[in-house]
């Protein structure tokens, strides 16, 4: 069965229902996931289904908290370290950061590449994922599933992403953001990574802030 995007919210509780709906057949894997987490303590979770892994329980989603994106990273380059895909971050305006990866990580005890964090600045959101986007398209390369990114409420833009990026200096794919206003972005945005090519697994990462907006970052052409 092919997949396709999906979008679903949790309003109570949502890091840990996101991570229980995860976990559940047919898991996610790796790339297959980019979660929201709201001051208000809901997700909004943008996924593949079906999910790779099935009904596979060698890997198993988890959520973790840190006071700032610095000690986030961190905890991604602690063995066993979590590769590509395998983390949807969301980071505030001050610093701190929720993760949803999953464990234990492919990337193991090897220190390359490592997992770092940078905030691009506006004045406007619009020029601060110009500029993300721009970073992301400079060699090395990021490639699929090697950053999260969120777009932030005082028009910047916070980067989680590994270094260096797998795609080197190739200049295809390339990554592109798009802004879908409210009340129908989630739908459009749905409707958008999932129309010929589609987005695969890792060439996106999707922020829903709860206003019926959404904003992407993604690679494009999609593979398929």
């Amino acid at each position: 069965m092919a997949q396709q995007w999906q979008y679903i919210q949790f309003t109570t509780s949502g890091v840990i229902q996101a991570v229980d709906f995860l976990n559940a057949p047919a898991r996610q894997g790796p790339g297959e996931a980019s979660a929201t987490v709201r001051a208000n303590g809901s997700v909004g979770l943008f996924y593949l289904e079906p999910g790779s892994l099935g009904s596979s329980t060698a890997q198993t989603w988890q959520s973790q908290d840190f006071t700032t994106a610095a000690q986030a990273v961190g905890f991604l380059n602690a063995s066993p370290r979590q590769g590509a895909g395998q983390v949807t971050a969301t980071m505030t305006v001050g610093g701190a950061t929720t993760l949803i990866d999953l464990n234990p990580g492919s990337l193991g005890s090897n220190t390359t590449p490592s997992w770092e964090t940078l905030v691009q600045s506006g004045p406007v959101l619009e020029t601060a994922l110009k500029s993300a986007v721009g970073f992301l398209n400079d060699d090395p390369r990021q490639g699929p599933g090697e950053t999260s990114a969120t777009p932030l409420p005082d028009g910047s833009a916070g980067l989680i992403y590994l270094n260096p990026g797998s795609l080197g200096a190739n200049t295809s794919p390339t990554w592109f953001f798009k802004e879908f206003p409210a009340p129908n972005g989630v739908t459009e945005a749905l409707a958008f990574l999932n129309a010929i090519p589609p987005q695969a697994a890792g060439e996106v990462s999707a922020f829903a802030p709860g206003d019926g907006s959404a904003v992407i970052v993604y690679l494009e052409p999609g593979p398929n």
